[in-house]
């Protein structure tokens, strides 16, 4: 895991210079959009702003960035902060992929 700023894209709207932790990522295969998974570093007010299970779209600091959907907001027991556990947004099934 290593840290991370970015914004947090919401509708017409962003939170921004967010601190956030990357578990995982992964450039997706002919794009230029990223599979990300991590914590946000989130205040009271900001978490106000989320919902879970809903897409949102994440853009790093380093200019990388991509689709995710927030799982979980909980205290962090170590800070007077919120996390907020996002993992990457899901690709619609596809009949037409099925054998």
């Amino acid at each position: 895991m290593h840290e991370a700023e970015g914004d947090l894209l919401i509708g017409g709207d962003r939170i921004k210079r967010l601190h956030i932790d990357l578990e995982a990522e992964q450039k997706q295969d002919g794009s230029a959009e990223w599979t990300l998974t991590g914590h946000l570093h989130l205040t009271e007010e900001q978490s106000q702003l989320l919902e879970t299970d809903r897409p949102y779209r994440l853009q790093l600091a380093d200019g990388r960035c991509g689709q995710v959907v927030v799982s979980r907001i909980a205290a962090n027991p170590d800070r007077r902060e919120l996390l907020a556990v996002f993992l990457p947004k899901r690709k619609p099934y596809n009949r037409s992929n099925r054998r």
